[in-house]
């Protein structure tokens, strides 16, 4: 029996040996990719393209095919006072044919005070409150008492909207829709403008943009009281009609005016004044 025992057990040895399978060797662990920070993206600053003077500005080529720079000598008449400044007027403007020829104004302040003390020293001290408080309030029907203006203009501010406090490469001011009028004219195509008044940080210049604008719910202009009434009967509910048009022109998305009030906005946030 004993000699059986020897050959029995390597046969189960063998047997168990079949049955068994090597262990899985563990796979070498795969490397993990580097992290790499995102590309930081940097808006490129804006260049000017224009200078005049001591005025540099970047100006959208579809605002103008062309300008005119000059220093405008003083004027001491009863009409026009105003000191020796800088004017750029631009040529080639989508809108023609309108109140106002675009220009924009560069003035001393220190001089034009002198020239008109009262009237430039009150538009200063409003201007630098409105820019001190942060906003402009919403239109009143108190015609006549409108927002900061230079030029000072033969006829009344109608009304305004739009407005807003509106920074510039070298100071602050405010930008608003308006239109001027001898009477009570509609708020129409022919006379609205865009207009930015700011103030340089110095306090030296004054800085004047001027730009007509147009709206697709407007009429072309003002020969004809709106809604088929009579003059006498549009004049008799002017306030009520001005407050409502205010509303409306205040309702309106930026881009829905022409030129764009975003494209306005863009020019003059590149103003720079340099002394």
């Amino acid at each position: 029996m004993k000699r059986l025992l020897l050959p029995v057990l390597i046969s189960a040895l063998l047997m168990l040996a079949c049955t068994l399978t090597p262990a899985p060797t563990a796979a070498p662990p795969t490397p993990r990719p580097a992290v790499t920070e995102p590309p930081v993206v940097t808006e490129e600053p804006v260049t000017s393209n224009v200078s005049c003077y001591e005025l540099a500005l970047y100006l959208d080529p579809s605002l103008a095919a062309e300008y005119e720079c000059q220093s405008v000598p003083e004027s001491l008449s009863e009409v026009d006072r105003y000191p020796t400044h800088t004017e750029l007027t631009l040529w080639g403007y989508p809108l023609t044919d309108k109140f106002f020829v675009p220009h924009i104004s560069v003035y001393p302040v220190a001089a034009y005070t002198t020239l008109q003390p009262g009237v430039v020293s009150y538009t200063v001290t409003d201007l630098q409150a409105l820019v001190a408080s942060g906003t402009v309030p919403l239109f009143t029907s108190s015609i006549g008492l409108g927002l900061p203006f230079l030029p000072p203009v033969n006829a009344a501010q109608l009304f305004y909207a739009q407005a807003d406090v509106l920074p510039f490469a070298s100071g602050s001011g405010i930008r608003y829709l308006a239109e001027y009028a001898q009477y009570t004219a509609a708020v129409n195509n022919r006379d609205l403008f865009y207009t930015y008044q700011g103030l340089t940080g110095d306090g030296q210049y004054w800085v004047s943009v001027i730009l007509p604008i147009t709206h697709p719910m407007l009429p072309d202009n003002s020969e004809n009281p709106p809604g088929g009434l009579t003059w006498e009967e549009f004049s008799d509910n002017y306030g009520g009609y001005i407050t409502d048009m205010v509303k409306q022109l205040n309702s309106q998305p930026d881009e829905s005016y022409f030129p764009t009030l975003s494209l306005m906005d863009a020019l003059v946030t590149s103003i720079t004044i340099t002394p």
